[in-house]
């Protein structure tokens, strides 16, 4: 346990003299009152300052008691533990018991002795004891209840952060061997000047995937500049056949993202775009809408008739999709928003995740 700052020792220190002033109060004014409702004589003075110098006497034990009831506890007793109590108790008592015979001695009364007030004190004494020691277990309870509901707190975000690495890692070697379909058909039909393009977009897409390892949000321009990336290796594929358009909000322009949020979406909508006659085109839009950021991916092709929300089973988006969804949930619980639907001659993915500006968080730094 880290040791508390100067200032935070002086407030603890002023907290618990107060208290055990306030206790000496109380007891003081005990007598007293009894006193004028019955019609004795009041308490001496001396006697009145002989309590509370009793309370400040415990307000000096006090910060003892509590270090050894952190470090000698009771809940789980041993000889040793209940001996160093003991030592606690003796030397408290016997400060006490000094006092107070030096208090009668100053003010020239008449002393029953010293042992004969230590004894006399006893009780007292242990009430006072096992008060203080009973705080000093109720907080020492509660700083471990606060230490396991952080470790717990920690060892959940721990497995979070694992299991959005596991689906990331799962989306990079998805998109690789996609890649690596494109470049094996260019290269059997011998088309060697795309082959190249291919591959050099290809070493600057692994490149853009590497250098954000570990991170699981990044800029939108950032994840806008992977797409592209991947959009230039199937235009040089399809060439005429595919045709893209990207559209950015200017208000959008500057929101966090997940990592590899849109490419699964994009490539879901280049095979749907692409797997009929003519030319397949595929629309980004991103849009702040309030404190949401929308992202649609839209295509035209015949994939759309079939299209339709969850059907991963054997559609080559399915795995990415699958893995977006899973994110999404692990990242924003129940503020996102995720579907794939019909629209018009093709089909539609829709995302909707709270907008938060990259400025704003560290990764984006």
């Amino acid at each position: 346990m880290p040791a508390p700052a100067p200032s935070a020792r002086l407030r603890r220190a002023l907290l618990v003299f107060a208290a055990w002033t306030a206790v000496g109060a109380v007891a003081c004014l005990q007598p007293v009152l009894s006193g004028l409702a019955a019609g004795r004589p009041l308490p001496r003075w001396d006697y009145l300052l002989s309590v509370l110098q009793s309370c400040w006497v415990w307000a000096l034990a006090t910060p003892f008691i509590i270090r050894a009831t952190e470090r000698f506890p009771l809940d789980r007793p041993s000889l040793r533990a209940v001996s160093a109590h003991l030592g606690v108790f003796a030397l408290a008592w016997t400060v006490d018991g000094a006092q107070a015979a030096a208090t009668m001695a100053l003010m020239g009364r008449r002393s029953p002795g010293f042992l004969a007030m230590l004894l006399g004190g006893v009780m007292a004494n242990l009430l006072s004891y096992f008060a203080v020691l009973g705080l000093g277990h109720a907080l020492r309870f509660h700083r471990l209840l606060v230490e396991r509901q952080v470790r717990a707190t920690e060892l959940q975000a721990q497995l979070l952060r694992s299991q959005l690495t596991a689906l990331q890692m799962q989306l990079r070697p998805h998109f690789l061997f996609n890649a690596l379909n494109t470049v094996s058909g260019l290269v059997r039909s011998g088309e060697r000047q795309r082959t190249l393009q291919v591959v050099a977009g290809l070493a600057d897409l692994l490149r853009a995937v590497l250098r954000a390892e570990g991170v699981q949000e990044v800029p939108l321009r950032q994840e806008l500049e992977l797409v592209e990336r991947y959009l230039r290796i199937e235009r040089a594929r399809f060439e005429d056949r595919l045709s893209t358009r990207v559209h950015v909000d200017p208000a959008a322009a500057d929101a966090l993202v997940p990592q590899l949020l849109l490419q699964p979406l994009v490539e879901n909508a280049v095979h749907h775009g692409t797997s009929a006659e003519g030319e397949g085109r595929v629309e980004i839009r991103v849009r702040r809408q309030g404190d949401q950021l929308w992202l649609e991916v839209q295509d035209w092709g015949a994939g759309g008739a079939k299209a339709r929300e969850g059907d991963g089973a054997d559609d080559p988006g399915g795995i990415g999709l699958s893995n977006t969804r899973a994110r999404l949930r692990h990242l924003y619980g129940e503020a996102h928003h995720l579907a794939l639907r019909p629209s018009g001659e093709g089909h539609l993915a829709e995302v909707a995740l709270p907008f938060r500006p990259a400025a704003a968080t560290p990764e984006a730094a």
